[in-house]
This record gives structure tokens, C-alpha cells and sequence, in this order.
């Protein structure tokens, strides 16, 4: 068994469009050399996918992650923010994990984290699904 990562942009009418997970490196390692002026000055639903494949075959979905983008008024990824939704997420694992008795709860990572989430309708979680696992074409970013 191996795994892929499969990308995928939501545009603002729920349009997919797939994003190679390079140009996403690219995007996220060296901003100012890798903009999307699509999404200039946007925030942008994004999808992940951890997809199951048998023989290079996709066959089952393993993990998905819904994360919001920020892009700047030329179309560079606000890495910085991404950085520190994902961090205050992982403190937040680590937080509950860990059982803190505390009466005094710190709930600013709960509200960083929160910003760069977001929850697809059923019909649109399956046509990502479908993406994903190869059902459907989408427009390639």
C-alpha cells in the first residue's frame, strides 16, 4: 500500500481545482516567486487529501484537512498566518492531550486555529471525495 497527497483549491462557487503538491511547496517555501493572482487578495477554502492507492490505483481516502488560505493583493500565500493557525492547532492537541487541570483556560490558540478551518457542505465533501479518489476531473492549478 502506498499514500498520495492530493490538493485541492475551493473557489468562491465551489469549483475545484487541483493543486500539485510542488507548486504547493513552491508556494508555501518561496511566496514571492510562487503567487496564485487568481486568489490575489483572497482567503481560500483549501483541501487535503491522504489518499490509499493499490497498484498507483486510489482506492480509499486515509485523512482529509480543510484549511483556509490567505493570499496577499499579488497573490502570494500568507505564509505566516498558515504557520501559526497550524501551530496554535498542534498546541491545542498537545493541550488536550495533555488533561490541564487549570481553571483559567487560554483560549487564543482555540481562536488562531479556528480562523484557518472550515467545514464543507456534505454535497461539496463528496464531490471532493470524488476528486480525490479520481471519480471526477477538476481544472488543475
Amino acid at each position: 500500500m502506498a499514500c498520495s497527497v492530493r490538493i485541492f483549491i475551493v473557489g468562491q462557487d465551489d469549483t475545484l481545482y487541483r493543486l500539485a503538491r510542488t507548486k504547493f511547496s513552491g508556494m508555501f517555501d518561496d511566496p514571492e516567486n510562487h503567487p496564485l493572482p487568481r486568489f490575489a487578495g483572497q482567503r481560500v477554502r483549501m483541501a487535503e487529501a491522504i489518499v490509499e492507492l493499490s497498484d498507483r490505483v486510489p482506492y480509499s481516502i486515509a485523512r482529509l484537512i480543510y484549511e483556509v488560505l490567505r493570499f496577499d493583493e499579488h497573490g502570494k500565500l500568507d505564509r505566516n498566518t498558515l504557520v501559526r493557525q497550524n501551530f496554535a492547532l498542534a498546541e491545542l492537541a498537545l493541550d488536550a492531550s495533555a488533561k490541564n487541570n487549570n481553571v483559567v483556560v487560554d483560549a487564543s490558540n482555540r481562536f488562531i486555529a479556528q480562523g484557518g478551518q472550515w467545514q464543507p457542505s456534505p454535497k461539496l465533501e463528496r464531490k471532493i471525495l470524488q476528486a480525490a479518489l479520481g471519480e471526477i476531473e477538476c481544472r488543475r492549478i
